[in-house]
C-alpha cells in the first residue's frame, strides 16, 4: 500500500465518523503511524493538516445541512456533528466560513461559502501541481463578456456541448476582441447548493466599440481585483483544483470572495480540454478581512513541507 492508498483509508474513515468525535491522535493509531508521522504524511498528500482537514468537513457538512434540512434545529444540526455546545458550533462556523449559521439558513450570503467537498483520489493525484499555482494579485478593469449560458446542477458534460455553440456564431458577434480572447464565467444564486449554478461560455467584447448584439446574453464584470490561480492539465481536472482554492488555500488566508462569480481565461497556453500540458488561469474576485497585508507572505507560509 502507498502513501495515497493509506490516505484515501483515512479520508474514508474520516467520512464513516464525521457525526463523532475522531481525534488526530486516534485517527493515526488506527492507521498504524505516530501522530507526528501520520500528520506529516496526511497534509503531503492532501495539502491540509488531519485536523483541520477533519473540522472544515463538519462544517462543510453541517453548512450543507443547514439548507437540505430545514426542517431541523441549527442547535440539533450542531449536535448531529458532535460539537458539544451551540456556541462552539457558532464560534467553528464563523472562523472557517465568514458567516453565521443562522445567516446561512436566512440565506443572507452574498458570496460562495468556502466549503471543502470531500476529498477522493483524483483530487489527491492534482496535490503535486497545487505547490506550483503560486497566486498573485492582479486588478482588472470593466470586462464585457458575451456567449451562451448553460444551467448547471450535477452534470458538468453539458459545458463541454455549450463551447461549440459559441464557436458556431462567434462570427456574428462583429464587436468581439480579436484575436479572440475566450473566458468561462461560473456565477451562482444564493441557493447554489440546491439548485445549482450558471456557466458562460464567452468570448471578450471591446469595451469602447461595442454595439452589444443579441446574438447571445451579455455579462458585464465591473473593475475589481482577483486573486489569480494556474491550472496545469485537463480541463477535467479543473473542479479538483477549485476544491483545492475554495477548501484548502483560500481559508489560510484572510481573503474572501468579493462577488459571487468566478473567470477562467484561455490563453495561448491552453492546447486543449484534453491535453495534460494545457495551462489556463483562474481568477478569483476578491475582498481583505482584516488589514492589508502582502499576499507574498501567505503563499510563503501555505507552501507544501
Amino acid at each position: 500500500m502507498n502513501n495515497r492508498q493509506l490516505i484515501i483509508q483515512a479520508l474514508d474513515l474520516i467520512e464513516d465518523r464525521l457525526n463523532t468525535l475522531l481525534p488526530v491522535a486516534v485517527l493515526s493509531k488506527e492507521m498504524g503511524y505516530s501522530l507526528y508521522h501520520f500528520t506529516r504524511l496526511f497534509q503531503a498528500v492532501t495539502g491540509i493538516a488531519p485536523g483541520d482537514y477533519i473540522a472544515r468537513r463538519k462544517i462543510t457538512e453541517a453548512a450543507l445541512d443547514i439548507h437540505r434540512m430545514p426542517e431541523r434545529s441549527l442547535q440539533d444540526i450542531s449536535l448531529d456533528y458532535d460539537f458539544s455546545n451551540y456556541e462552539t458550533f457558532t464560534r467553528a462556523f464563523k472562523r472557517m466560513l465568514h458567516t453565521t449559521p443562522s445567516l446561512v439558513r436566512k440565506r443572507i450570503n452574498k458570496t460562495k461559502l468556502p466549503l471543502l467537498p470531500r476529498l477522493y483520489e483524483q483530487d489527491l493525484l492534482q496535490v503535486p501541481s497545487y505547490s506550483d499555482l503560486s497566486p498573485h494579485l492582479v486588478d482588472f478593469g470593466k470586462i464585457i463578456l458575451q456567449g451562451p449560458v448553460v444551467k448547471i446542477d450535477h452534470d458538468f458534460s453539458v459545458i463541454s456541448d455549450t463551447w461549440p455553440l459559441l464557436f458556431s456564431k462567434v462570427d456574428t458577434i462583429s464587436d468581439r476582441i480579436q484575436p479572440e480572447k475566450y473566458y468561462q464565467l461560473g456565477f451562482w444564486p444564493d441557493d447554489y447548493e440546491s439548485n445549482g449554478f450558471s456557466i458562460m461560455c464567452a468570448c471578450e467584447l471591446n469595451p469602447i466599440n461595442a454595439d452589444h448584439n443579441q446574438t447571445f446574453p451579455l455579462q458585464i464584470l465591473p473593475p475589481i481585483r482577483y486573486l489569480k490561480f494556474i491550472h496545469k492539465g485537463r480541463s477535467c481536472d479543473i473542479p479538483s483544483t477549485y476544491k483545492y482554492i475554495y477548501g484548502i488555500w483560500l481559508p489560510k488566508t484572510e481573503y474572501r470572495m468579493s462577488i459571487p462569480f468566478e473567470l477562467e481565461f484561455y490563453g495561448e497556453l491552453y492546447l486543449g480540454p484534453d491535453n495534460e500540458n494545457s495551462v489556463s488561469e483562474i481568477y478569483i474576485p476578491l475582498e481583505f478581512l482584516q488589514e492589508e497585508t502582502t499576499l507574498s507572505s501567505f503563499i510563503n507560509d501555505n507552501r507544501f513541507s
